[in-house]
């Protein structure tokens, strides 16, 4: 039974955000793993892959919001590469100079951002069915980018029924909560930027101005 629902990770340490957290593509991509699809490298090679959220009257996007959360604290960590001089040496017994201020032998200090959210909890807002959102997201342990190093681990996972307000889930007080068309109903300040309308959103492909929420 489709709904208004708000759907709540509890995060453990930092998260690092490269774009907004799109609950819609999440749940996409659990499905297409369980398939066994292959990432699309353009428009065409998208398969219809559908969730257990409702689609708005014409189809284009699901209605859920982008997630949403106050910011607790920000951090700076670094990632260090380091050309292995000693192995080089080992190797290589004519190599008299490795330079690491230049060139293929260069040393870096990468910086990664990280938010702590409020209270470590992120929401979304969406209409959808909550028993088959529930199964989706037991297959997702990390929120957000540098998942592979253990950034945004999600503890526990919630689904509820909720209020709802004007323009709900989608927008609110006039901004919009996810990537919309310009003419979109309500939106009074918003962000113009190319990007796609629905997931996949990091696709370079099908890229259109979009009303979009800035980031926290």
């Amino acid at each position: 039974m489709m709904e208004p629902l708000r759907i709540t990770a509890v995060i453990d340490g930092p998260v690092s955000m490269g774009a907004p957290i799109a609950i819609d593509a999440m749940l996409a991509a659990v499905i297409a793993e369980e398939q066994g699809l292959i990432p699309p490298t353009c428009v065409a090679d998208c398969l219809p892959i559908e969730i257990p959220i409702e689609r708005e009257p014409e189809g284009r996007f699901h209605l859920a919001s982008f997630a949403l959360f106050e910011v607790a604290m920000r951090e700076r960590r670094y990632v260090h590469r380091r050309f292995p001089v000693e192995e080089a040496q080992m190797l290589g017994t004519e190599i008299n100079i490795i330079r690491i201020t230049a060139g293929p032998g260069k040393s870096y200090r990468i910086p990664q951002e990280g938010i702590h959210p409020l209270h470590g909890r992120i929401a979304w807002y969406c209409v959808g069915d909550a028993d088959p959102i529930r199964d989706l997201l037991a297959g997702i342990g990390h929120v957000g980018k540098k998942r592979a190093v253990g950034r945004g681990r999600v503890k526990l996972w919630s689904v509820e029924p909720c209020e709802t307000w004007e323009g709900f889930p989608i927008v609110r007080d006039g901004q919009p909560l996810r990537s919309l068309p310009r003419d979109w109903p309500g939106l009074r300040a918003y962000t113009v930027m190319e990007t796609r309308i629905t997931y996949p959103y990091w696709l370079a492909d099908g890229l259109e101005p979009c009303a979009v929420p800035l980031l926290p």
